[in-house]
């Protein structure tokens, strides 16, 4: 644990753009304090994060009603957050020191097996797609599906629709040959916002070499998740954490990887809601992912992501190389990808 943040780290950080790839707000998380969690990466400076405001769970008609909700809160509280809807925005968020919000889904189940309501979720500020949650979707089979089978034919009319419209494609959660296949398809680069290195620690979310050096070639980047058990150190340390980074920077270079920490702010509710939502966490899955250890839930708060610079900074990281970490990396990718 880092004790102390340089004078150099805590300037690095206040310069830099900090972007966060994963935080779930999905309607199906029950949880009365969703809005202080959010505000606690806008006190820690963060400059962007990617909101999940659905999943493979959730209908069309309530995305589209919490995509409406959470659209007018921001508007209410414009003085600390900005939808976002382009890299410019990502820009004027960090100039006006807000945290810039940017809507994603966990799964395409929500476009409700519609191609034209990939253009609509676009023009309402949805930005991402994971393609499949953990199971089996229209699209293809997901990271804890008993079959490997890849991308159906609707699934790559999603991948071709997504490319057209600008929509960035996630393949977090995603299955192995559907992601080999959707990186493939893609003319554009491909993204795991939040997944870890399956060589440090061996899970059914993380990723093999392979997934890795096939996202680099596709111009994406990897979000490092900052839950333990995927971590491989249920304490979640910050050390753990930079390994991820060390491990994937050495492996296909820097410029592929970024933050995404999956915060899960709600450890007194995960239980049940794991329990609630069981269909997208088949057994197997669950073992995996549930801690071992009476400590529960641990992961990566707000307030500890500057110290991931000095950790960088004590490793021999350049300043340049830590400002795309932070956040330069994806803003490549959304410019590349956003119309």
């Amino acid at each position: 644990m880092v004790n102390e943040v340089s004078a150099k780290a805590k300037n690095m950080w206040q310069k830099s753009i900090v972007a966060n790839l994963a935080l779930g707000f999905e309607p199906e998380i029950e949880y009365p304090h969703k809005w202080q969690a959010l505000q606690r990466y806008q006190e820690a400076g963060v400059s962007y994060i990617s909101l999940h405001v659905a999943t493979d769970a959730t209908s069309l008609e309530r995305t589209v009603l919490t995509i409406a909700s959470i659209t007018e809160k921001i508007k209410e509280k414009s003085e600390y957050y900005r939808v976002i809807k382009s890299p410019e925005d990502i820009l004027q968020a960090k100039l006006k020191q807000q945290l810039g919000v940017c809507f994603i889904f966990q799964g395409t189940n929500p476009i409700a097996k519609s191609l034209d309501m990939i253009d609509v979720y676009y023009q309402l500020g949805v930005r991402s797609m994971i393609l499949s949650y953990n199971i089996r979707n229209a699209v293809g089979d997901g990271c804890a599906e008993q079959t490997d089978s890849g991308l159906s034919r609707f699934g790559i009319k999603v991948i071709e629709r997504m490319n057209r419209v600008g929509m960035l494609i996630d393949c977090s959660h995603t299955g192995y040959k559907s992601s080999m296949d959707a990186m493939g398809a893609s003319k554009a680069p491909v993204i795991f916002s939040h997944s870890n290195v399956h060589v440090i620690a061996p899970h059914p979310r993380n990723l093999s070499d392979e997934l890795i050096k096939a996202c680099a070639a596709t111009g994406g980047l990897i979000g490092i998740n900052g839950i333990g058990v995927l971590l491989g150190d249920e304490d979640a340390t910050l050390q753990k954490y930079v390994e991820h980074i060390d491990y994937i920077a050495q492996l296909v270079g820097v410029q592929y990887v970024a933050l995404g920490t999956d915060e899960i702010y709600f450890p007194e509710i995960m239980e049940e809601f794991l329990n609630n939502n069981s269909v997208m966490y088949p057994q197997n899955y669950s073992k995996a992912t549930k801690p071992k250890t009476a400590t529960g839930w641990n992961c990566i708060r707000p307030h500890q992501l500057i110290e991931i610079v000095e950790i960088l900074l004590q490793r021999g990281y350049t300043e340049t190389d830590i400002e795309n970490i932070l956040g330069r990396n994806y803003l490549r990718v959304v410019q590349q990808t956003w119309c």
